[in-house]
């Protein structure tokens, strides 16, 4: 027996372990999300309307922002996948990987670096602000999303039905809008429900550009209006349109499923005439430029001009502790919550919906959920004030509950290459639940567990609502370190904890792009 054998809990009384650890994960990730509904319905203000005029404001602003940022980047991705699954056109194979790329960078990091670029002192004579420029950046930076669903269903269908429209006579544009596009429908819903779930959950970017979201009007409702309760009905709102967004989205996308049978060989792709492949090269360029390159280029050059090792050096610590500290804490109830999805029950589903809730929720949602909670065990008496310890414990619990279904996908995908046969072999010799989960199941998805690591490490870095409400007062990371001389408009200080977040988002999209070549070279 192993050491790690030796610390799991006994099977007692017949009771599945394992199965226990994943309903403990499943109510630890649903909890904060379950508090927001329950407290919103059970706390008002005196006087007071639902969630007030900050809510309707932040509705319509959120609805406007989701409309223009998630249907520039739906256009965006979906263009670039069929140049790039289709076209021949020069500098097709490096474009492929680097389409990728802006999603290194999240939007309230975007924000900072087109400010600078483009405010008084900049380089460019357009300015990117207000409602427009944050449509701008959201379009820009999260088209990927778009770009990776479509492009897996663009190579994923049947050759022939390609070459039967092209010996039917019909060009390249034909062949996208009449065959190409329906067919990838469902996948380019998917991405743009992501990239639009990604917008109303943005708080930095839309608070930078000055807008009224129902992120930002969450903050304005406890700091600015001193409302809690005002808060969490916002709260509330917001994570209920996000859970039917996400509902509609998929039974949409489930009625206009397609099937593939004949898929053989890749489509031959379209040579295109001199102009044209000039014109789709200037156009993958010009995304990856403004979603990532230029961005990137500027704030290193403002971070050499104001290079300030000293005053990042803690939130730098800070963030890193943190990170790690919430990665594993997420990945443990990630690989508990992927184990029970494995079983083809209503338990199973039920830990996937609560995993898939907590990813739709912003950070802010959560954030709040989790303070309310803390808030009832301090009524009951059983803690005191939200002192340091508490508050970075609370933190770490947003994390999970916001990311585990980020975990859930990569572990899951690993734990599918066991086998029913390898399980039941191990059942039938006597291996309990605990034996089969530590000896069986995780050195299997092992190199999963490595990719959903650092894919979690990178998200929670990132996070900047849930990280600002949670926070000790004394304790800075890189996102709030941002933040904050951004808020100050202090944007040459900003730059350098700003790259830094960048460049960490760099490591799980070059995992992303080894991923994609592997798939490339065993189709």
């Amino acid at each position: 027996m192993s050491k790690f054998e030796a610390l799991a809990p006994a099977r007692i009384a017949g009771v599945d372990g394992v199965a226990l650890f994943a309903a403990l994960a499943t109510l630890i990730c649903a909890a904060p999300a379950l508090a927001v509904f329950g407290l919103a319905l059970t706390r008002s203000d005196t006087g007071a309307d639902f969630g007030g005029a900050l809510l309707s404001d932040g509705a319509s602003g959120t609805v406007a922002l989701m409309a223009a940022g998630g249907s520039g980047a739906i256009v965006f991705g979906a263009a670039a996948a069929w140049l790039v699954s289709f076209c021949r056109f020069p500098g097709r194979g490096l474009f492929e990987w680097l389409l990728v790329v802006p999603l290194a960078a999240p939007s309230y990091i975007l924000a900072y670096a087109y400010a600078s670029l483009t405010w008084s002192g900049g380089v460019s004579p357009i300015p990117v602000e207000g409602f427009w420029g944050a449509a701008f950046v959201y379009a820009v930076g999260l088209y990927p999303y778009i770009y990776l669903a479509a492009r897996a269903a663009f190579v994923s269908q049947s050759s022939g039905v390609f070459e039967a429209a092209r010996t039917l006579g019909a060009r390249p544009a034909h062949v996208f809008w009449r065959v190409a596009l329906p067919l990838a429908r469902p996948a380019i819903a998917a991405g743009g429900a992501l990239a639009m779930m990604e917008i109303a959950a943005d708080y930095g970017a839309a608070h930078h550009f000055g807008l009224t979201t129902l992120s930002t009007a969450i903050f304005r409702a406890w700091y600015a209006h001193g409302s809690p309760a005002m808060a969490l009905q916002i709260s509330a709102a917001l994570l209920l349109g996000a859970i039917v967004f996400l509902l509609v989205e998929r039974r949409m996308r489930g009625r206009a499923s397609f099937a593939n049978t004949s898929r053989n060989r890749t489509a031959p792709r379209y040579v295109l005439a001199p102009v044209s492949a000039a014109a789709a090269a200037v156009f993958c360029a010009a995304l990856i430029t403004f979603g990532a390159l230029l961005p990137l280029a500027w704030l290193v050059r403002l971070a050499l001009l104001h290079a300030n090792v000293e005053d990042i050096a803690q939130p730098f610590m800070n963030s890193m502790l943190l990170s790690g500290g919430g990665a594993l804490a997420t990945l443990i109830l990630a690989a508990a919550i992927a184990t029970a999805a494995r079983r083809a029950n209503m338990f199973g589903k039920a830990s996937l919906y609560a995993a898939a809730m907590g990813y739709a929720a912003p950070g802010a949602v959560l954030a709040m959920g989790a303070v309310a909670l803390f808030g009832l065990a301090r009524e009951a008496g059983w803690i005191g004030g939200l002192g340091s310890g508490l508050a970075l414990t609370a933190l770490i619990w947003a994390y999970a509950a916001r990311f585990s279904s980020a975990g859930v996908q990569p572990i899951d995908a690993g734990l599918a290459r066991l086998s029913k046969g390898l399980d039941a072999s191990a059942r039938t010799l006597g291996a309990g639940p605990w034996r089969r989960f530590l000896r069986i199941d995780l050195p299997i998805a092992a190199p999963s567990l490595a990719a959903a690591a650092l894919i979690l490490f990178v998200e929670i870095l990132k996070e900047l609502p849930a990280t600002l409400i949670l926070r000790p007062f004394d304790f800075d990371t890189l996102a709030v370190k941002a933040y904050s001389y951004a808020s100050d408009e202090r944007l040459l200080e900003a730059a350098t904890p700003a790259l830094l977040i960048f460049a960490a988002g760099l490591a799980p999209i070059l995992i992303l792009t080894r991923e994609l070549g592997a798939d490339r070279v065993a189709r």
